[in-house]
């Protein structure tokens, strides 16, 4: 199953700066985390800019699915969902 999935500015490099990119998931069930193993494939570094050392959401990184937030890994993607990372700015 393929996902179309926006990038943010910040993890645009791994992406070659392109903002939006198709990912094909080859599990039976499609979830987050075999998203991100799959985009990680397509463009290596990536999943450790999202995912920390736990496999958790890195704190500064919100996942969107089909405009509705999504913080678990194992949570299913519906079919042709349409998935956008944003990560957070800071400043002082």
């Amino acid at each position: 199953m393929e996902f179309e999935v926006a990038i943010p500015s910040p993890l645009r490099s791994y992406t070659k700066g392109a903002q939006t990119v198709l990912v094909a998931v080859a599990t039976p069930v499609p979830t987050l985390h075999a998203l991100l193993d799959a985009l990680d494939r397509d463009y290596p570094g990536i999943r450790f800019r999202v995912f920390d050392e736990q496999q958790h959401l890195r704190p500064h990184i919100q996942v969107f699915v089909n405009a509705t937030v999504q913080r678990d890994p194992a949570s299913e993607l519906p079919p042709r969902a349409k998935v956008m990372f944003v990560a957070a700015l800071s400043g002082g």
